[in-house]
């Protein structure tokens, strides 16, 4: 079994992590824009369990204030297309949705990161020109990893079965090592998540729920304390008690 560099920071998971450690690690925030997250998203109609998008969100929130007091880069990738959508060619599938509803439209509210994440947005690097599926794709995102020297790059945002997987397979391919957030990645449906998680990504990533690593940011018990009180009082199964 390969080990992989996170592999060996959980090993150390009962005292607390050198910050240094994270120093050639990228965070990638694939796709945390309204007309995503919004709950008035033309595409949460393909969402199961819409509220799953909620608990997606506020783990994502807690994350990147978390990854933020740290020395982990974190790099946001929204998607935007020119008016008119010129750069889908075949109107078929999620990208067909997107260009057929007008969505991601560059100089839109559509595209802009949702609220939530705005004050973060100095804590990170954003990197435009993704069109597709792929963020290695026009928009420089090798080229920053490279002049950083960053060789581990963990992976959050949406959606699981289209930019997450796309994105992740290439880093794999250009030598990175790769961790998916199985928690802060947001599929259509829950079985979708599970299989892409349990079957798909374990090939060629690292699959870590996010309290794992921040556990290897500060001490596991304090964060196990305060991950699990938000997790309590921001869940559906909490709010139904």
């Amino acid at each position: 079994m390969v080990e992989t560099f996170l592999d060996e920071v959980l090993s150390r998971s009962k005292r607390e992590c050198a910050m240094h450690d994270f120093k050639e690690s990228a965070l990638l925030l694939i796709g945390l824009q309204n007309d995503y997250l919004s709950p008035r998203s033309p595409l949460m109609k393909d969402i199961e369990k819409p509220e799953r998008v909620v608990l997606f969100t506020r783990r994502l929130l807690w994350l990147i204030s978390q990854v933020s007091r740290s020395h982990m880069h974190m790099a946001n990738i929204p998607i935007r297309f020119r008016p008119g959508h010129p750069e889908i060619a075949r109107e078929v599938g999620f990208l067909g949705t997107i260009k057929n509803e007008n969505l991601f439209q560059h100089g839109s509210t559509g595209t802009e990161i949702i609220p939530q994440v705005r004050p973060w947005l100095e804590h990170m690097t954003t990197l435009t020109g993704l069109t597709g599926f792929n963020a290695f794709v026009d928009t420089g995102l090798h080229e920053y990893l490279a002049a950083r020297r960053l060789k581990t790059l963990v992976i959050g945002g949406c959606c699981t079965a289209g930019c997450i997987d796309s994105t992740a397979r290439s880093a794999y391919e250009l030598g990175y090592r790769v961790v998916i957030l199985e928690d802060c990645t947001l599929s259509r449906t829950p079985d979708e998540q599970e299989m892409y998680c349990q079957t798909i990504f374990p090939i060629y990533s690292t699959v870590l729920n996010s309290n794992n690593l921040l556990a290897s940011l500060l001490k596991r018990s304090q964060l196990n304390v305060e991950f699990q009180v938000m997790t309590r009082t921001t869940s559906p199964a909490a709010k139904a008690s």
